[in-house]
């Protein structure tokens, strides 16, 4: 019988977070130029800002409902801040980044505030 860590342990074999930095580095710094387009105006990513995956989910749903089954990572852009209150926060900005089941990248979105 599998256990969650084994799930987990398959998702990160699967989708390494050494893979999702490259994937949205790749957007920020080569397809955006370094810059983001946010609700509250652009900002500059600085090259070789950190980025740290936060979250990981892989989504079962009808084909009808968004992107259907997918996969879903959210990443601190510039690293996450450190807070007393439990609240989620990075430095700059969060990138959702959306997945086919077989690995591509279907859109990615950015955001002031945490979407976890």
């Amino acid at each position: 019988m599998s256990t969650t860590t084994d799930y987990i342990s398959e998702i990160d074999a699967w989708m390494p977070n050494t893979r999702i930095r490259d994937d949205l580095r790749k957007v920020v710094e080569s397809d955006a130029n370094g810059l983001l387009e946010l609700d509250s105006g652009v900002i500059a990513v600085p090259p070789n800002t950190i980025y740290e995956v936060v979250s990981k989910a892989l989504i079962s749903q009808h084909p009808d409902i968004g992107f259907g089954s997918c996969f879903r990572v959210v990443v601190a852009i510039g690293g996450l801040k450190t807070t007393t209150s439990g609240i989620t926060m990075s430095n700059l900005a969060f990138s959702t980044i959306w997945y086919t089941l077989s690995g591509e990248v279907i859109t990615v979105d950015f955001g002031l505030n945490s979407p976890i």
